[in-house]
């Protein structure tokens, strides 16, 4: 999914995602695995999260830095 299909996805998924995350039954899904190459020539290892765990993240992150 795209961020650009986040909004519309959310729209019809999110009372099933928020009822998971009060019960804490979300489970994030399986990080990509890139690999990008570095100024030596060797390749840095980056695990990218899918659009939509990234925002639940960014939301607690935000959550827990206004203590």
């Amino acid at each position: 999914m795209t961020v650009d299909e986040l909004p519309d996805f959310l729209k019809q998924h999110w009372p099933k995602i928020r009822q998971q995350l009060a019960e804490g039954a979300c489970q994030p899904k399986p990080v990509l695995r890139m690999e990008i190459p570095k100024p030596d020539g060797r390749k840095r290892k980056l695990g990218i999260p899918t659009v939509l765990d990234r925002l639940i993240q960014q939301a607690i992150a935000q959550i827990m830095q206004e203590e």
